[in-house]
């Protein structure tokens, strides 16, 4: 039986809600990092987690001195990129880090690799639902790899695709990689 997308977004806020990370973020990541796209990349762009989603925030921390970290955000009416600058994360939309808007300006060309944590991936990697505003946006505009990164509750096998969903390239999981 097919879900609808609202069924599908309520399970998955459920699910966000009651999950406790217990080390798979970590798993994730290592996962993420032994990829050839991770290791040929050197300006990537990364979505802020928030709670319940693979933690991004090690990748900050870890690889800011290695890769160029790129983060969107929005000014007015605006969706902008601005690069990843120790010290230059405020808390935005529902408390998801996000670089001030003094940062320095990214080109969107300039992009190798694209980091995308906590929606629902369908098992071949199609982004489901809406999720984070900055999707319809921006990530069409991307021409370069796409890196889901999910726990396993967040694959989905059977739902229904809208025209606005965005396959990426792979998605990484805590055990599965596809």
């Amino acid at each position: 039986m097919i879900k609808s997308k609202l069924e599908i977004r309520r399970e998955m806020r459920a699910l966000r809600e009651a999950f406790r990370d217990s080390g798979e973020s970590r798993c994730a990541l290592e996962r993420l990092t032994a990829l050839p796209e991770w290791n040929a990349a050197h300006t990537v762009l990364l979505y802020s987690s928030i709670p319940g989603e693979v933690d991004t925030s090690e990748l900050f921390s870890e690889w800011s001195e290695t890769k160029r970290l790129v983060l969107p955000l929005v000014v007015g009416d605006d969706l902008v990129l601005k690069e990843y600058r120790p010290g230059s994360l405020v808390p935005g939309y529902k408390g998801i880090l996000e670089p001030s808007e003094d940062a320095p300006s990214v080109e969107a060309s300039d992009i190798e690799l694209v980091i995308v944590p906590g929606v629902a991936f369908d098992s071949s990697g199609r982004r489901l639902g809406r999720g984070k505003g900055y999707y319809d946006r921006l990530l069409p505009r991307l021409h370069c790899p796409k890196v889901g990164l999910a726990f396993d509750w967040q694959i989905v096998e059977s739902v229904p695709v809208d025209e606005w969903d965005v396959p990426l390239d792979m998605v990484v999981s805590s055990t599965t990689v596809f």
